[in-house]
């Protein structure tokens, strides 16, 4: 399908449509430059950057599957077309922005403290090597060979992430 070169105002119109159709869910791609004329490009001086210099038009595409639409802006209009586009964007882009959910971040953090925390804790070991309390004895001296083999684990994970791979 050819592009379509329309006025700004029904750009930004058939924008909103593609934005709201449900029916059609996909990807709408935006692409803006400056304009190209058709005898090459304009010429751009070492004087015409910069404050008081040449303000050229830019041309604004989208493309959504089949539907291929643009628009070319001039230098004048676009303060008031930028605007215009840009709360367009914040107005449909806005319900399928996900805020993130920091309450569970902060708890995952805490507990990941905590866990580590715990693992640098030594188990005091207390009872009989033989008798009564040998069986309480041989548990805690377990516990503390798992936090040992979890202290290993975290010193690995954390020179692994100074290395600049992290391992999950």
């Amino acid at each position: 399908m050819p592009q379509e070169l329309i006025s700004p105002e029904q750009f930004l119109e058939r924008l909103t449509t593609a934005f709201a159709d449900p029916s059609s869910s996909g990807s709408i791609w935006l692409s803006h430059k400056r304009y190209t004329y058709e005898d090459g490009d304009v010429a751009m001086d070492e004087q015409t950057d910069g404050e008081g210099g040449k303000e050229h038009d830019v041309l604004i595409r989208c493309t959504k599957g089949d539907t291929k639409f643009s628009s070319r802006i001039p230098s004048s209009r676009l303060v008031e077309f930028h605007s215009k586009y840009g709360s367009l964007l914040k107005a449909s882009l806005a319900p399928h922005m996900r805020k993130r959910d920091k309450k569970k971040e902060k708890a995952r953090a805490e507990a990941a403290a905590n866990k580590k925390r715990e693992a640098y804790l030594d188990v005091e070991i207390t009872g009989k090597k033989r008798g009564a309390g040998h069986r309480q004895r041989q548990r805690k001296v377990q516990a503390q060979k798992k936090k040992e083999a979890e202290r290993e684990r975290i010193e690995a994970r954390e020179a692994k992430a100074k290395e600049g791979t992290v391992s999950r």
